[in-house]
């Protein structure tokens, strides 16, 4: 029996890993998703050491060790995957993606036009703002964030004033387990010499939004989806990702070029990723947002739709030294989707459908749906949203066309009926 440890694994992908595990593979727990989500404090170091205890405990070997979550799991990933001897990438790989300032200088080495104008910030320099190297509009985003979190977008001092008294009460929880990390890796003297907590500030980019899904093996950099990310009307939210991207083939495969000029300058190797772009459809310049990695479980679903198959099965190989070989267009969907359900002001929940509902509105519209509120919660005191909406729920959806898929997704949000009282 082959042991495969999945760091701070959750019930729903927990469900599509059953879909995929062969008969050979088990999945161990030393890592709970409540413990390094939803929480005040990321303590690096105290983390290591529980996980190394605990696969210690196992009494067991270990053929493989991956995660699906952001910092601090993708930096524990190669930690405890050169203390098990299985396959992984280095931990300074890993902070070569998620180390934002760090990842833009590689980024500007391997693809130099598709990088915007950015700069390290040190929030509690009260002379930050009068010393960028450019000019707002621009935003400012943590080192090491995850989703949206503590990302601002400044048009002008005031903005900037603002964000840098927030960045200063809510930075220490991440700039402290970042710093422990830090501590572990080979640094450049350019990112060893940075302040505490710094940030990135960075000129805006934008245009069309995706994301393209890959992996290296042995050196060898594969990128096998594009998915669409879709903002709704003028907010800087998502409404929905959607699989296949509806891009023109050229444009896709320029991504496809650029992700892997970048990935093969990371020196990422045996693990899974994904890069998100911008494209000017204008100018059809393509921009490089970030580098996630680890696979994102939003899409996990809409490639089981689509292609037949979760690419958790792409983790999997790759957390055990096998070369990955996914499925293309042999699912049951032409299209599919993850929708959210969202509030854009705070709010108090007074309505959710029960289970036996949620249960109802998924048969009828072959859907899966998860409720991320509970009644009488105050969307302010929700814990990881973004800056400028609140999840309140998910909807996975299939379609044999994107017209039908989002009316269905219409259908879906009406029945789910949730109260809010602002």
């Amino acid at each position: 029996m082959r042991n495969l440890c999945v760091l701070g694994l959750d019930e729903e992908n927990r469900r599509l890993l059953d879909h995929v595990l062969a008969p050979d593979e088990r999945l161990v727990e030393v890592l709970d998703h409540d413990e390094i989500r939803g929480v005040d404090r990321f303590p690096f170091d105290q983390l290591v050491e529980a996980t190394r205890q605990r696969l210690d405990a196992l009494g067991k070997p270990i053929h493989g060790v991956t995660t699906l979550l952001d910092f601090p799991a993708t930096e524990l990933v190669p930690v405890l995957a050169a203390a098990t001897g299985t396959p992984g990438p280095t931990l300074e790989a890993v902070l070569r993606c998620n180390h934002k300032y760090w990842s833009r200088l590689v980024q500007r080495d391997a693809a130099p036009t598709n990088v915007p104008a950015f700069a390290a910030l040190d929030p509690w320099d009260e002379r930050a703002f009068e010393t960028l190297s450019f000019d707002p509009p621009l935003w400012i985003k943590p080192i090491n964030a995850y989703r949206s979190h503590l990302g601002f977008h400044i048009d002008d001092r005031d903005d900037f004033v603002l964000a840098q008294q927030v960045l200063r009460e809510e930075l220490p929880k991440l700039a402290g387990p970042l710093q422990e990390v830090l501590d572990r890796a080979e640094l450049p003297e350019t990112i060893a010499r940075l302040s505490y907590g710094a940030c990135l500030a960075e000129g805006l980019i934008g245009g069309r939004q995706c994301t393209v899904e890959g992996y290296v093996h042995r050196g060898e950099v594969v990128c096998y989806g594009v998915v669409d990310s879709v903002r709704s009307p003028h907010r800087s939210s998502f409404s929905r990702y959607q699989y296949p991207s509806s891009l023109p083939r050229r444009i896709t495969r320029q991504m496809t070029d650029i992700a892997e000029r970048i990935m093969a300058e990371v020196g990422y190797d045996d693990a899974p990723f994904n890069l998100e772009f911008f494209v000017d459809r204008t100018t059809n310049q393509i921009w490089v947002l970030e580098i996630n990695p680890r696979l994102s479980q939003s899409h996990c679903p809409l490639f089981e739709r689509v292609d037949g198959q979760s690419h958790h099965r792409v983790m999997l190989d790759l957390a055990q030294g096998r070369a990955p070989t996914p499925p293309h267009r042999q699912g049951r969907d032409a299209v599919a989707a993850k929708f959210f359900v969202r509030a854009w002001k705070d709010a108090t929940v007074t309505r959710l459908p029960d289970a036996e509902r949620l249960a109802e509105i998924e048969a009828a519209h072959d859907a899966t749906i998860n409720v991320h509120v509970k009644e009488g919660a105050r969307l302010s005191e929700l814990a990881d949203q973004e800056a400028y909406s609140y999840e309140l729920a998910t909807v996975f959806l299939g379609a044999h066309t994107v017209r039908e898929l989002r009316q269905r997704f219409r259908e879906i949000e009406a029945l789910l009926d949730i109260g809010l009282e602002v």
